[in-house]
């Protein structure tokens, strides 16, 4: 009886407890439900090993910047190609008009003297290579050749050396140059209801060459010449009387 009783409160005791714990496991399972619930995702962080693919929406795409060109297309052909000198070939003929009167009066070995270009000088392709106005520089001198010395040291003659070109923007080109001839000018002719033209300070620029003149002869010598007297032992050369040069040699001009 005893063990009959003992088996029964075991028995009570033991249901009481299984059903305790099943009660704590329904309560707390809503608890843990809650508690387990995963926070919402965080959004991806950039990673800065990665381009950005997407542009936030508030963000603006920066404007391009247009690239520079290089500095060799910037720099004109022309400026490279005008820097280039020219040639002035032997053998081309030119003009000039004396500035001053030469005479065996009055002219001295040494004396230096000008005259001024009275027509563009071309090269070989046509540009425009000594301008009209250029200066040609010379100077009295004497033969360096001992026969031709004595053999005109009884005429009036006067020996002309040229030097060099003195260009309208200030440079000086060397030349060698020998004289041809010498020619009187013509005046510039009128026409009728025209102005009058103006006179300059070098009728030559105005005027065309004439014939040579008279009493006059000239010798070609390299690098100058020498003007002779026909009649009589003066030589005079006129200011604005033409002359006629040479170029002896190829002469570059910057």
């Amino acid at each position: 009886m005893l063990l009959r009783r003992a088996f029964f409160i075991a028995a009570v005791a033991l249901f009481s407890s299984t059903l305790g714990i099943s009660q704590t496991a329904q309560e707390s399972a809503p608890n843990q439900g809650t508690a387990a619930a995963p926070p919402p995702p965080a959004a991806a962080s950039q990673s800065p090993e990665q381009p950005q693919k997407e542009m936030p929406p508030d963000t603006k795409a920066p404007a391009p910047v247009p690239s520079a060109k290089p500095q060799s297309d910037s720099i004109p052909t022309s400026t490279t190609e005008n820097s280039q000198p020219q040639l002035l070939k032997a053998g081309t003929e030119f003009r000039a008009t004396l500035d001053t009167p030469l005479s065996t009066k009055t002219s001295k070995v040494g004396d230096r003297f000008t005259a001024t270009v009275s027509a563009p000088v071309r090269s070989a392709i046509g540009n425009v290579i000594i301008p009209t106005g250029s200066k040609l520089n010379g100077q009295v001198s004497d033969s360096d050749n001992e026969k031709l010395a004595d053999a005109i040291k009884d005429m009036g003659h006067l020996n002309l050396r040229f030097t060099d070109i003195q260009l309208p923007n200030g440079t000086d080109v060397p030349i060698d140059a020998t004289l041809i001839s010498v020619h009187r000018i013509k005046p510039a002719t009128r026409t009728e209801n025209t102005t009058p033209p103006t006179i300059s300070t070098n009728a030559g620029l105005s005027g065309a060459f004439g014939p040579p003149l008279k009493g006059l002869a000239v010798g070609n010598l390299a690098g100058g010449g020498y003007v002779l007297a026909t009649t009589g032992k003066q030589v005079n050369l006129p200011a604005d009387c033409g002359l006629r040069l040479r170029v002896d040699r190829n002469t570059p001009v910057p």
